[in-house]
Parts: structure tokens; sequence; C-alpha cells
């Protein structure tokens, strides 16, 4: 618990130093805007109930919603206008169709991180850093909606373990030992596409704490994370933003990039949200290394057939423009055997900003 308060105390220091960002409004002729909103997300073990620290450890991102992610200077949104045209995801009908973009890294660690060695049995250490740019095709009210992305990044970097160095010996935790081992050390390219459906299973507005949204998700992805997925979400309490603005279920370990809306109403979001997920993994680069010789790695055949995921968070709309959400995330095993097999458990703090 000591080491769970020193992790909040030392992420509400670091999101105070962040910039302010005021997106403008949807502009007069009711397209997307310059600048709709951002979030900042925080993935860590520290964050979850338990004392651990392994696995899935941490990740980080920004993310920023509205044309500027389609039009800026960095922009991977050319590359995923061709693939979504390729898979027939754009057809044109669409009603509006909103932008993203993400900046982020993740990491992973064995459970042992004293050990200065390979840890053969156990999951491999491994990080990403990343740039992203995400879709978001809207078509009708309660029709469907088509949210893609795409990811490209650079595995094995030295950034993320100087990083964790830092921040462990902050929060008083164990340095890792073994980052000269993590898979692609000295660094690879990497890249990844997903795709998902969102459909309106049932809703309610009455202007009281009894609104909720229940849906459900089918999604895939193609690259460094290889999988097909369907999942289940429901939120509740009082909402005053659109069904599929909120998307917990388009997580891989972190959350892809995702539209900032606003609300729909004037009063202020309060509400829970808990889901499921069902995956069937095909490739994961973080367990099975990629082009480079990795130290640790596994075959397909090391990895399960499916995995089971499950998740409980609150949403609180703080101030006119900001909401703050906290989230647990539980995952079944990803490996079948060794010290690896065991279950995933990490906390997620994200802070999105908004019209």
């Amino acid at each position: 618990m000591y080491r769970q308060t020193r992790s909040v105390t030392a992420i509400a220091l670091l999101l105070a130093t962040l910039p302010t960002m005021t997106p403008a409004a949807i502009d007069a002729d009711g397209g997307e805007a310059w600048a709709t909103g951002s979030i900042v997300y925080i993935d860590n073990d520290a964050l979850s109930v338990a004392e651990r620290d392994e696995d899935y450890t941490g990740g980080f991102a920004v993310t920023l919603a509205g044309r500027r992610a389609r039009d800026g200077r960095i922009s991977a949104d050319p590359l995923l206008g061709l693939v979504d045209d390729w898979f027939g995801v754009s057809g044109g009908s669409e009603r509006y169709r909103l932008h993203s973009a993400q900046i982020g890294a993740i990491a992973f660690t064995p459970a042992d991180v004293h050990i200065a060695e390979p840890v053969a049995g156990d999951r491999p250490y491994a990080s990403l850093v990343y740039w992203a740019n995400g879709r978001t095709y809207l078509r009708g009210a309660h029709d469907a909606v088509y949210q893609t992305s795409i990811s490209l990044g650079v595995l094995g970097l030295n950034l993320l373990p100087q990083f964790q160095d830092g921040f462990h010996g902050l929060i008083g935790a164990a340095r890792p030992r073994g980052w000269d081992y993590q898979i692609s050390d000295g660094g690879e390219p990497t890249l990844r596409y997903t795709v998902s459906r969102q459909d309106l299973a049932a809703t309610h507005r009455g202007g009281g704490w009894g609104d909720y949204d229940l849906k459900t998700t089918l999604g895939g992805s193609l690259g460094y994370t290889t999988e097909a997925s369907a999942a289940v979400s429901v939120r509740w309490g009082r909402l005053n933003t659109p069904w599929w603005s909120f998307p917990p279920e388009r997580v891989n370990y972190i959350s892809e990039p995702v539209p900032v809306v606003g609300s729909t109403g004037g009063r202020r979001e309060l509400f829970v949200w808990a889901g499921a997920k069902l995956k069937a993994p095909i490739y994961n680069v973080f367990l099975q290394g990629q082009f480079r010789d990795s130290e640790v790695s596994y075959e397909r055949d090391d990895l399960r057939e499916l995995v089971a995921e499950a998740w409980l968070g609150a949403t609180a709309q703080v101030a006119e423009r900001v909401r703050v959400s906290w989230v647990m995330r539980y995952q079944t095993s990803e490996l079948r055997d060794g010290r690896g097999d065991r279950e995933l458990l990490w906390g997620s703090l994200f802070i999105t900003r908004d019209l």
C-alpha cells in the first residue's frame, strides 16, 4: 500500500507538469473542429489493488482528438485511410468521420526483476514506443460504429528501461536488472492495424441516476499483436456523452486512440462501468519476438488459444470540461506453462479534457 500511495503521488506530480489543452467547439457548419479534446492515460500495476510489479508493468499515452490528428505535421492517417479502404471499412456512407492521434509507450517485465540474466520460462522483458492514428465512422445515432487505428512503433529501445529505473527509484520500488535481454533489444520497427464494430444493445436516458448503455463489440488486429475478439460492456449512472464515445473494450494492454466529443447535456457525468472480452490470440510480439533474435521468447504453441479479460471502473466529471477515470483490469494467463503462466492485473488512470 505504501508503494501504491507513493506511485499515485508521483503520477499526480507528473500530471501537474503537463500543459493545459483547451479544445475549440465543433465548428459552425457541423464538421469536426481542429481540436476537440485530449486524454492522458497512465497504466501501472501499482494502480491496482494488488501488490505486484510484473507482466504488463506500465504504460503511458497522450491522445489528441480532432482534425489536427488527421492534418498535423506528424500523422499516419493517410496510411490508415488506405488500409481502411482496402478492408472496406470506409464506405463513404458515414455521416461523420472523427480523428484521433496518440503517442505512447508500454513495458513488460518478468516476476523477478532482481535477476540480471535471462529468466527462462517467465515473461520476457519487452517495451514499445509508438505513434498511432485512429478513425471513428458514424452513420446514425443507433447504427453500428466502426473504429480503426494504425500504430507505428519501435521495440526494444533503452528509453523505457531508463524511465522505469528512475520512476522505481522515485516510488521506492525495486529497479529491474534484466532489460539487456528484452525483446528486440537495440531497437526494431513494428506496426499494427486494428478494427472494431460497436453495436448498441440497450440504452436509457431518464435524466436521473438510472441512465445506462449496454453494447457489444467485435474486433480484430493485425501486426505486432494479431488476434480476434468479442466483448460486452455496460456503463450505468449519470450520462451525458454518446454511447459509442466510451470504448473501454478497445484496449490491447493500453487504450487505443479514441475521439473526444464532449457532453450532450448540462449534467456532470458520474458513472460506473464494467465489461468482459474474450480474445483468440494468433501472434504477440511481446511474447514471441519479431525478426531479431531475443534471449527469451516463445513459439505459437506455447500461447493459450483463448484469453479472457474483465474490467471494473468509475468516471467522474470533476469540472465542466474534465473527466477523471480509474479502472482495474484482469486478464487470464497468456502462456500455457512455466513461471509465466499467471494472470495479469493492473490499474489505469486517465484524464479527459473535452468540449
